[in-house]
Formats: C-alpha cells, structure tokens, sequence
C-alpha cells in the first residue's frame, strides 16, 4: 500500500471534482476554495436590479417629503371654480365700512377697505362668516412678484374676536367683526385686507353710506336677525313660510323668465349691474338652511356669494391662462355670465369635488328647495348648464320655482323655460 498517495496532507477527493479535509496539517483558512465565475451578462443584470432598488427608496424619500411639506397646509392647491366675494353681513359693496349701529348700541368699525387692490395678492373671497368656535380661510391665488406661500405674514385686528394661525386659517372667538390681514415678509407695504364676520343673523345695510343697521336681541353686536326669533319650549318642528322671490332689477339687458332672473352662458348681466353684495332675502333664507340643518346635526356654511363683474374678470383671465379658454369654461364663468354676480348665488362649505357626497351635499340637494333655493348646477346637466357639476352651488329663487324644480325632479333652470347656455 502507498501511504504517500493515500494520506498526502490528508486529502480526499470527492464527487465532483472538489476537495475535502480530514485532517489537521491545515487550518481552514489555508483552503481556497474555487470560485464559480460570473458571467457578464449575470453581472449586468445583478447592477441593473441594484440601480432599480436605489432609484425605488429615492422615489419613496421624494414623496414622503413632499407630504411632510404639504400636510398641513390643505388650503393651497386645487382646480376647482373659485369662489365669490362677499362684502358684508347682508351682502352690501367692499368699499369702506362705516358705523355700525344697533338699538341698543353703536360699534364703530375701522374704516379699512377689504378687498381686491394692487399689492400683487389675490384671493379667492375677502369676507368671511364663521360660527363661534368654527374656522375658515381666503386661499390664496395670486402673490406679489417674488413672494410665495412661505413668505405670507397673518394678523388679525382684534384676536379677541377672531384669531389666525400663520397658515392663514381663521377662527372665530365670539361675535363680532374685525379684519385679517396678509402681507408678505419680503415688502410688508404689500397688504390685503379680508373682512371676518363671527355670528350669525342677517342685517340691513346701507350701500351708500356703509351704515349697517339690525335689531339688537342680546349680543350687542348687530349681527342679528332683523325679525328675533322666539324663544319655543317644544321640540316640534316649525312650518316654514313660503320664501318670497327675490325682488325684480330694473336693468336694461336683464332676462327674466317670470320672476326669476336668468344668467347663463347665453343670458348675461350688464357689467353695470353691481348689487354691492349678497341679496338680504336670500341670506335670510339661507340662514334658516343652515340653522335647520344644524338641528339635524350638518353644519352647512356660508363659503360665499356676490362677485363684482371686475373682480370675475380677474378670476376668469387667470384660469384661463393657466387652463386655456375651453377648459375654463367648464367651471368658471365669463365675466358679465356669472350668477355670483346677481347677489342671488351662495357657494357652501368647501368648494370642491370632495364635498359631493358629503352629508350635508346630500342633505341640502334633498331639502334646499323648501328655503326657496336651487342646486343651480345638477349632475349630469353639464351639457344643459354649461358647467361642470357644482353640489355646492346653490341659487335663490324663491318657493314658488324651486318646488316647481323639486316636483319636476330636479330639472335645470333651462329646462324649465327652455332656454339655452351657450357663448355666442
């Protein structure tokens, strides 16, 4: 036997070609064990799975951050038709406010003018009505030449009445009025002023003189129905009385249908026409809305309603260069065709897609009519109306038409007079 070739170092030879040790003569790390080769291709393949893992957590960094940035500011952002201006308690112009005066007392309001100016700063409504305890905010469409979002600079006239987060978002303290403000840090000249109504009632107002005069019941503050209601000691619910239509314009250029004033794509209203803000009966009537829904636990709000010719000119121009003229004229009105203009139209809580479907859009397509209004643009109407479908557009017209539309399933204004909505 041959002990040199049977026991050198220990060896044995195994199936397969590789090696295997019995022994001592060698410590493990003496053995290199042969490598199986990679080839090219499967190099290429294991780089290419590599760069893609990279480029997943990349991606994964990006959007994380992007939602940390934007979270918690909702108020920015959004294609959807841009809401109205409205001017006082009972829907009067944006110039400068004057007294404000009570049966039982007199507040004199600053005088400031609240409103679209030059300072480069454009928003989407300048008078805001919150509840006590609710919130509310103007967002922002335009900015001054060098400022953005970060630079915005939020105060507020009296923080007893209304306070503002450095987000813009108001929130109301006790009633009364006071003026937000919006400046940029970069040239604090630059300033917008937003009027705050905290409350709720209804107050008539002299446009000329800018005296808004209501009935005092209590809070002193003349935010207050001009009828007060009676205090009731049962649970039963009240019948409403009949909403009134709103009282007739004498205007050249205005189309009536009865006693119902037609603006659309093919009726316009003259650039002349300018109420100075929301109708009187139709915020009373949407005051009842709103208090009757409460009751049923909604909480439905006034987002907002007149829009100057002037200022519907500045939100119609700048969607349709960002979005082109036909894209524009799906949601947003050409100015002299918006209904905001006749002080007849209120948009409600948040002025979006994502309040359709929402309790209170339900709510309010099923009981609107019996306060007198109308969902002025109905889904699936889009080729009747000429805009998109809007749950939160509601329109005055008094009891008479809207049980008219009720009964009638909901049909459109044209329908009901046949009438078309079409730009010439």
């Amino acid at each position: 036997m041959d002990n040199n070739n049977n026991n050198n170092n220990n060896e044995h030879e195994c199936p397969g070609g590789e090696y295997e040790y019995f022994g001592n003569s060698r410590s493990q790390g003496d053995y290199d064990r042969p490598r199986k080769r990679v080839s090219r291709e499967t190099l290429r393949k294991r780089q290419f799975g590599a760069l893609c893992v990279i480029a997943l957590i990349v991606l994964i960094l990006i959007i994380i951050m992007a939602k940390a940035c934007t979270k918690d500011n909702p108020k920015k952002g959004g294609d959807t038709k841009p809401p109205a201006s409205v001017s006082t308690t009972s829907g009067t112009g944006t110039a400068s406010d004057g007294s404000l005066t009570t049966s039982a007392t007199t507040t004199t309001v600053p005088t400031v003018s609240a409103g679209p100016n030059d300072s480069g700063f454009l928003l989407d409504k300048y008078t805001l009505y919150i509840p006590v305890g609710g919130t509310d905010y103007a967002y922002v469409t335009a900015y001054p030449n060098g400022s953005s979002e970060a630079d915005e600079v939020w105060t507020s006239s009296d923080p007893s009445i209304a306070t503002i987060d450095n987000r813009g978002f108001v929130t109301g303290v006790r009633d009364g009025e006071c003026y937000v403000t919006l400046s940029t840090a970069k040239d604090l000249t630059k300033e917008v002023m937003i009027k705050v109504i905290i409350g709720t009632g209804v107050a008539s107002t002299d446009t000329a003189s800018g005296t808004v005069t209501g009935t005092d019941t209590g809070s002193g503050t003349g935010l207050n129905t001009a009828t007060p209601q009676q205090n009731t000691t049962t649970a039963e619910p009240q019948q409403l009385a009949e909403a009134p239509a709103p009282p007739k314009i004498n205007i050249e250029g205005a189309h009536y249908e009865g006693d119902v004033l037609i603006v659309n794509k093919s009726y316009p209203i003259p650039a002349s026409y300018d109420p100075g803000g929301l109708e009187s009966t139709t915020y009373t009537w949407f005051t009842k809305l709103s208090a009757d829904a409460a009751k049923a636990g909604l909480n439905i709000y006034l987002s907002s309603g007149y829009r100057s010719y002037s200022y519907q000119s500045q939100i119609y121009d700048n969607y349709t260069s960002i979005y082109g003229q036909a894209t524009a004229d799906t949601f947003s009105a050409r100015p002299g065709h918006s209904e905001h203009q006749t002080g007849l139209a209120i948009d409600v809580n948040t002025i979006d897609d994502s309040f359709a479907g929402t309790p209170e859009a339900i709510w309010l397509e099923e009981h609107c009519w019996e306060y007198g209004f109308i969902l002025r643009y109905p889904k699936g109407k889009e080729s009747i109306t000429g805009y998109k479908y809007e749950p939160w557009h509601i329109r005055y017209v008094g009891s008479e038409v809207s049980k008219k539309v009720h009964d009638m399933n909901g049909i459109t204004l044209e329908e009901l007079y046949n009438l078309d909505s079409q730009y010439n």
